[in-house]
Order: structure tokens, then C-alpha cells, then sequence
């Protein structure tokens, strides 16, 4: 005789079968396998390969009838995990999955009106403006910890010291004789500060203790500094010659300047080094073109052509893709990292000045100076999608550390 289904040869014969929740309530029930990607991972690592079927449930009145059913979940009988523990878990994970990207901030100087703009990366909206007293804040960037923002006053010739959250200026700091920009080492300790003193012949950078709070050294380089850039490992901070047309490579544990690379290209700006750290872009502006040069050996090994006079370069987080800015042409425009072609040019209000990327990936953001706004560019489609209306002439940027 042919044993049916819960017959006496039925190996389910006197177990209780879990009833899946009935009604539609846009919720199912499903093994751990049938979870999204993230959660399915998390709850495995965390769990097990698999602890057995777990049933979602959208209404208290629906939940399977067992004694083992807990806060909206039904497990198998024998199974060790506790219902209410997977239950806060996966609610944890759905909600992460399901959030947008954490925000953070963007500082924007507006150096004609004397304060900073507070953009949020989320929304793209300003959320805040910053006064800082007179003195033209130029160049702007965060302190490692994220709680502070040094800025450069171009016509007072001194620092200033922006707490974030409390949104104030607390002090203002006199170092060297025409600072212009600035950079921290990576740990926080040192802040690089690039001067261009009255003598043309003494422009240095100096290296400021913050602890200590007094100048711990500082290295003559050639004229007007302008853009400073640490190797990977943080020994080295490569830093671009405006009027000279080169790059300055200091090793910041001997204090001394271990190479030069010249390429005569005045209003030389910008730097962007490879995630792998071997390829460094140095903006040569008035040689229409972007550089490329091998920190292993500082020789050029690769001209970048461009229509115009070259500002800042910037590379996508992915490394795929450079922007740089050319300010007198009122071009954004973005290079092929693979073949170093030009993949589009992106026209821009007026005197594009700065470029930064927003952290998730998808988004670049640009200074105008001229139009007291902030181009927001698609990184996907390679196009403006919207403008920030901020302070009146917009420069230096500063994205807070995550």
C-alpha cells in the first residue's frame, strides 16, 4: 500500500507544520537564502548558514499560531536562535539597506563676503552660514577629526579656526607672512602651510606644530605655492609651483626638498595622485595640458592637451575619470583616465575654481566664482543637474573627513 503524505511512513507524521502568514500586507515568508543580499549576508555571519525558515509578517493578527512564534517571526521548532534577537537584527539591516547614503558637509569660502557656506551632501542644500569678520577667506580645509576647519584670509594675511558644529569662528592665527593654502599631515599633528612671504625669493612651507602650537620647521620652495598633496604612506608632500610651472617633492621626515619637476607651465594649480599612489596629475596652466608624473622615478611620463588654460584636476573616487577646471573659458571638462582622451567638456557659468567629489561617488561639485554658486555635476551622465546658490564669490572647498 502506497504511503500518502502523513501517513505512517511520513517522516513530517507528528511534527507541528509552522501555517505561512496569510493575507497581503507587501511582507513574505522566506529563508534566510530569500533575503536581500546585505541582510542575507549579515544574518548569516552572525547566525549560521541557516537556522531555519523565518517568516515576516505585516500584522500581530497574522503571525503563525506557535509557541515558538516571537516578535513577528516563526522558527522551527529545536532551533537555538531567539525569534526577538533575529527580529531586532534584520529591522536593523532593512533600515540601513534602505537609507540613503550618510550626509556630511561641505564648507564653501565666499570671499566677498566674508564667511562660509554650509552645504549639506545629502539634500544639496546650504544649511548654514558661517561669518567670519573681514580678512577675504580664501583656501579652506578640515582637520582630520572632522570637528574643526582652518581657513586662509587673503587680505589679513592669517588663519582663522572655524568650530564646525558650533558654527563660529574661535580664533585667528598669524603664520608666516601671505599664507595661501593649507594641509594637514595625515595624522592629524602637523598643518602645512603654504606661504608666499613679500620676498618672491623666500616663499616656503611651513610645518606648524598644533600641539605645541609654534612653527616646528619650514622648507624653502620656488615661487608662490600653491597646492599641496601627500604620498600614500604620508612621507611625502608633493606641492605645486604657481608662477614656477613645477612640483615640489619634500620628504616631511628629513625636512628637506628631495626633487623637483619642472615643466615651465605657469598658474600651475591643481594635483590628483592615483588611489595606487604611482601616477601624480599636476595641472601645468598656461601649457594648456595636465601632466602626468611616476613617483617612483619624478620623470614626466605622459601630456594630457587641453583647450585652455588648466586650473584644478580632481579624480572621481573610482579613478576613472579627471576633472579639471579651466576658469578663463568657463569649461569643466573630463578626461578618460584609461586613454587620457577628453570624454566631454561641460560648460560652466563663470570662472569654475574648485572641484570636489561628493562621497558616495555619484556627484562632483564645483566653485563658480563668479555666478555665487556651486555646480552640481552627474557623474553618470557627465552633465550639470543643479546649481547651489551660495555667498558671493565662492573659492576654497572643504569636504568633512567620514
Amino acid at each position: 500500500m502506497a504511503r500518502g503524505r502523513g501517513g505512517a511512513g511520513d517522516p513530517s507524521r507528528g511534527r507541528r507544520r509552522h501555517p505561512k502568514p496569510r493575507g497581503n500586507h507587501g511582507i513574505h515568508a522566506a529563508d534566510d537564502d530569500g533575503l536581500p543580499d546585505r541582510i542575507a549576508q549579515d544574518y548569516r555571519r552572525r547566525f549560521g548558514r541557516r537556522r531555519g525558515t523565518i517568516y515576516f509578517t505585516g500584522s500581530a493578527s497574522k503571525r503563525p499560531r506557535d509557541r515558538h512564534r516571537q516578535d513577528g517571526f516563526a522558527v522551527r521548532k529545536g532551533e537555538e536562535v531567539r525569534a526577538t534577537r533575529v527580529f531586532g537584527l534584520v529591522t536593523l539591516l532593512i533600515v540601513a539597506w534602505l537609507a540613503p547614503a550618510s550626509a556630511t558637509t561641505l564648507l564653501i569660502t565666499n570671499t566677498k563676503s566674508d564667511s562660509v557656506s554650509i552645504i549639506d551632501t545629502s539634500t544639496l542644500e546650504v544649511v548654514g552660514t558661517i561669518p567670519l569678520g573681514r580678512g577675504k577667506p580664501n583656501r579652506i580645509v578640515f582637520h582630520p577629526d572632522g570637528k574643526q576647519a582652518w581657513v586662509v584670509f587673503d587680505k589679513s594675511h592669517d588663519l582663522g579656526i572655524v568650530d564646525v558644529e558650533g558654527k563660529k569662528l574661535v580664533k585667528r592665527v598669524k603664520i608666516g607672512g601671505n599664507p595661501y593654502n593649507l594641509t594637514f599631515s595625515p595624522d592629524g599633528r602637523i598643518l602645512y602651510v603654504l606661504d608666499w612671504s613679500s620676498d618672491v625669493s623666500q616663499d616656503e612651507v611651513i610645518a606648524y606644530d598644533l600641539q605645541a602650537e609654534k612653527i616646528a620647521w619650514r622648507v624653502e620652495v620656488s615661487t608662490w605655492p600653491a597646492h599641496g598633496i601627500f604620498s600614500r604612506d604620508g612621507r611625502l608632500l608633493y606641492v605645486s609651483g604657481e608662477t614656477a610651472g613645477d612640483v615640489t617633492i619634500i620628504d616631511t621626515t628629513t625636512h628637506a626638498v628631495v626633487g623637483r619637476v619642472v615643466h615651465g607651465g605657469g598658474d600651475a594649480m591643481g594635483l590628483a595622485l592615483t588611489a595606487d599612489g604611482k601616477i601624480l596629475y599636476a595641472a601645468a596652466g598656461e601649457n594648456k595640458a595636465i601632466l602626468k608624473i611616476d613617483t617612483a622615478t619624478n620623470k614626466i611620463v605622459g601630456e594630457i592637451a587641453l583647450p585652455g588654460v588648466v586650473h584644478e584636476a580632481t579624480l572621481t573616487l573610482d579613478g576613472k575619470f579627471l576633472y579639471a577646471t579651466l576658469r578663463k573659458t568657463n569649461k569643466l571638462v573630463v578626461i578618460r583616465t584609461a586613454d587620457d582622451k577628453i570624454a566631454t567638456v561641460i560648460p560652466q557659468r563663470a570662472y569654475p575654481d574648485l572641484v570636489t567629489m561628493e562621497p558616495t561617488g555619484r556627484l562632483a561639485l564645483v566653485t563658480n566664482r563668479y555666478a555665487d554658486s556651486v555646480a552640481v555635476i552627474d557623474l553618470a551622465s557627465q552633465a550639470q543637474v543643479r546649481t547651489i546658490p551660495v555667498g558671493k564669490a565662492p573659492h576654497g572647498m572643504a569636504l568633512k573627513p567620514r
